[in-house]
This record gives structure tokens, C-alpha cells and sequence, in this order.
């Protein structure tokens, strides 16, 4: 495979992974190089893996709290039960009105961090060193296939089930590489309508909105469930921080009545958006970025 096809291909899978915050890694490097520019080319490599060896742990020290949070406290445990009793109410709710049912009823949500729990994957990488949750990391866990439940995500979803409405599985993670895998594991994990109709990664375009309109021509959609705006279709994909707020204020009604949300203070759009190219900035950079917004 030529370099630019490869390094397209390897920026395209980081796209598809909904656990990407950092710059992609470029997966060509050549191994060897011609005499001539042995020594140049030697140094340069060498500094730029001890920049990204910093980089990764610097990444890994600001996400740990949150991750903690997210892998022992009792308060993450109770909002993701929060969410699904929220959705289920809504459920029953639409499913018990007879004017909701002019289409066939469905609910729509993302994978990673909605109903599959990817902490302690996450947390192994953070506790060598590296927060950096690129392409390749995001590949090489996908297909380790022990993506967790969510406590009360497989109640949840067989309720979902049982009742009657489909269940729409719309994720980011990139499907030429990771749909048979997602499916495997969301069957071992017991989730409900897993097949390629219902489990919808992203193929050519990370906007899910394509994939919501596709959705909605054929079902009455009762809620919507993620930890990311771009869960949600409401327009926030490569938006501005002021922006994606701004978003959110408008459709402040439908959350808790169409839209579910699950806290994720470990990774997400909302880390890309902290200023132009955040993700690419050194950890110097990132600081000054992050003391200017927690002192406004």
C-alpha cells in the first residue's frame, strides 16, 4: 500500500473511532531509511518519539481523575441508571400512546460509553503512560472484544426489546475494520437487535446525522442516548466550543424528554473543541489552554 494511501486510511479509522483525542500516529513510517540520511533522519525520529512519549503522559495524568470517576464512584454508576430509567419511562410512554405509533417506534444510541464500558481498557493504557487513544489503540482494543455493559444496559435494552421497539445502534466506530467484532461482542455481552441492520458504524461520513435521517424515514424515533453531542441531532459536529453551548441552551427542552445523556469527563468532542487543533498543541500549549478556561 503507498504511504498516502495508508496514511489516509489510518486518519479515516481514527475518525471512526469515537475514543480518538489525540493527533493520529502515522502507522508508515519507514522502518529503514537510505544511508545518506541515516543521521538526520535518526535524530528527528528519536525526537519526535520522546515528544510523543510526553505527550502520552501527559494525556494520561489529565484524564485519571476523570477516569477514576468513571471506573469506581457510586455517582457514575447512578446516572447511568438515572439515563436508562429515564429512557425506559419514555419508552413505555410512547409505546402505551396510540398517537405515536403512526410509524414503527425505535430508539437510537451510540455504543462507547452509552451502553458499552471501555473504562478499564482505557484505564490499563492510562496507568503505562498513554492517554493518547489514537487509530491504532482504538483498533487493537475494539478487537480484544472486552468492551464491558454498562451497569443496566442489558436490562435496559431487553426491556427496550420485550417492548416491542427497535433498537438502533449508531457508533463512530469505523465499520471496514470493526463491525464483525462489535457485533461478536455486543451478542457475548447479551444486547439485543445486534446485526448489521441495526448496528450502524460509520462508513464514509463520522456525521451520524445521515444515519439519523435514515432511521427517522422509517421510525418514530422515541429518544435519542449518548455522551456526546454528536449523539444527538442537533447539528454540533465540527462546531465551536461557544457554539456547541449555544446548541444545547436552544434544544434545552429535550433533554430528559428525547435526549439522554451519559456523563463522559474522559474524552469526547468537547476535548477538541477547547481551542483550533487542541489535540495537535504540545502539553505546554494545552496547559495555557486549559488554565485560561478554568480561570474565566
Amino acid at each position: 500500500m503507498k504511504r498516502s494511501s495508508l496514511a489516509w486510511y489510518v486518519a479515516v479509522a481514527c475518525l471512526g473511532g469515537s475514543l480518538c483525542v489525540g493527533p493520529v500516529v502515522q502507522a508508515d513510517s519507514p522502518t529503514t531509511v537510505k544511508a545518506s540520511s541515516i543521521g538526520p533522519t535518526t535524530v528527528t525520529t528519536q525526537a519526535e518519539q520522546a515528544a510523543l512519549k510526553q505527550k502520552q503522559q501527559y494525556q494520561a495524568d489529565t484524564e485519571t481523575m476523570g477516569l477514576l470517576w468513571m471506573r469506581t464512584s457510586a455517582e457514575y454508576r447512578a446516572l447511568a441508571y438515572q439515563g436508562y430509567n429515564v429512557a425506559m419511562n419514555l419508552v413505555k410512554m410512547a409505546v402505551a400512546d396510540p398517537s405515536h405509533q403512526r410509524k414503527p417506534l425505535a430508539i437510537v444510541l451510540d455504543a462507547d460509553e452509552t451502553v458499552v464500558d471501555n473504562t478499564k481498557l482505557m484505564g490499563e493504557s492510562i496507568a503505562n503512560g498513554n492517554g493518547r487513544f489514537d487509530a491504532p489503540w482504538w483498533r487493537q482494543a475494539v478487537h480484544q472484544g472486552k468492551s464491558q455493559a454498562m451497569p443496566g444496559a442489558v436490562e435496559f435494552l431487553n426491556e427496550v426489546h420485550k417492548q416491542g421497539v427497535e433498537i438502533f445502534y449508531v457508533s463512530n466506530r469505523y465499520a471496514p475494520v470493526n463491525l464483525d467484532v462489535t457485533i461478536q461482542n455486543f451478542k457475548e455481552l447479551g444486547f439485543p437487535s445486534v446485526d448489521k441492520n441495526h448496528v450502524l458504524l460509520f462508513e464514509k461520513d463520522s456525521d451520524k446525522q445521515p444515519r439519523f435521517d435514515a432511521i427517522a424515514k422509517k421510525y418514530n424515533v422515541i429518544v435519542y442516548m449518548g455522551d456526546n453531542a454528536g449523539d444527538f441531532p442537533i447539528g454540533t459536529k465540527g462546531k465551536t466550543l461557544a457554539e456547541r453551548n449555544a446548541i444545547i441552551d436552544t434544544h434545552k427542552e429535550d433533554f430528559g424528554t428525547t435526549f439522554v445523556v451519559f456523563p463522559n469527563p474522559a474524552y469526547g468532542s468537547w476535548v477538541s473543541a477547547l481551542a483550533k487543533g487542541y489535540q495537535n498543541l504540545s502539553p505546554e500549549e494545552q496547559k495555557q489552554v486549559n488554565n485560561q478556561y478554568l480561570q474565566q
